[in-house]
């Protein structure tokens, strides 16, 4: 073969790229998504080489939160890839549950500046396709634990008992408040707070079963339903998680920080309660003398005898 003919051959080769791989370089761009606070749902792409982040005037993306500095933070775009730095906020800020000076981000990283604001950052094309999911999630989860929101949890609750009422199996449902919680955010800040309620988030997740269901409830209070329990074997979990929290103290820029929590016990079983809301105050009912009797403490109808 002649010098000619191979170079003809190799011209006439194609290349064969991956059309994925090819949206993906075209379509990059750096964008972050408000999942709490303020500004939750506001999406803006990161266009510009500097961005800074805070709650003056002068800011590129004012932010009205009174815990969060004038100029909290700074994102620097380039060449793809992007890059946080504090610029000497009080409150700090966190990616990850890490706090950070400057760290180079990763699509899906979440950065936490105050208990209120919380963002993801991620890469992808105009928004659409990128971030449609993430707007079910901020519907139906809970931005700082991760778990489902009140919203969610009353929605799957008025399923299961009617379900539970239709088929009479038992019901139960576990509500949670942690122990003495202000004094958390009072001795160590907002976000400390906001790092025990997703590490009592997580250490209830792995302690129920994976078809139970555990929800926020309200500002340190959880709710968690048991599908198919009766009322001992739910005073039985109690327990557990009780004694799971409490032996599990959080790790916190060097502080151990211990926490209890009160747990309220109710059991639908034999129809006797007449909706989704009764059985919630029965819960309530009994979590409120956990909390009256001592606190760190699990409390049901006939527990303790």
């Amino acid at each position: 073969m002649n010098d000619k003919k191979h170079d003809d051959e190799v011209v006439d080769k194609t290349v064969i790229t991956s059309i994925e791989k090819l949206d993906e370089i075209i379509d990059r761009r750096a964008y972050i998504l408000f999942l709490s606070g303020p500004l939750q749902g506001k999406l803006y792409c990161l266009e510009k080489k500097n961005t800074i982040v805070g709650r003056a005037d002068d800011v590129d993306i004012n932010i009205n939160d009174s815990r969060i500095s004038r100029h909290h933070f700074r994102i620097d775009v380039v060449e793809g890839d992007a890059v946080i730095e504090d610029m000497g906020s009080t409150n700090g800020t966190y990616v990850n549950g890490e706090r950070v000076k400057s760290h180079t981000l990763k699509d899906g990283d979440k950065i936490q500046i105050s208990s209120s604001t919380v963002i993801k950052f991620a890469y992808g094309d105009k928004g659409e396709r990128m971030f449609h999911d993430e707007f079910y999630n901020m519907a139906n989860f809970d931005a700082v634990t991760g778990i489902y929101n009140k919203h969610s949890f009353i929605k799957r609750l008025d399923e299961e008992f009617s379900l539970s009422k239709r088929s009479g199996h038992s019901l139960s449902l576990l509500m949670l408040d942690i122990d003495h919680f202000k004094k958390v955010n009072d001795t160590y800040g907002h976000i400390a707070g906001d790092f025990m309620l997703a590490h009592i988030a997580k250490k209830v997740g792995v302690t129920i079963r994976n078809e139970d269901i555990l929800a926020k409830y309200g500002g340190e209070e959880f709710v968690v339903i048991l599908r198919g329990i009766d009322s001992e074997g739910a005073v039985q979990l109690a327990e557990r998680i009780r004694a799971a929290v409490e032996g599990s103290p959080l790790q916190f820029e060097g502080h151990t920080i211990s926490k209890t929590i009160s747990i309220g016990v109710a059991t639908l079983n034999n129809q006797n309660f007449d909706s989704p809301q009764a059985f919630i105050d029965a819960a309530d009912k009994q979590l409120y003398l956990a909390k009256e009797n001592g606190r760190n403490q699990v409390r049901a109808e006939g527990y303790p005898k």
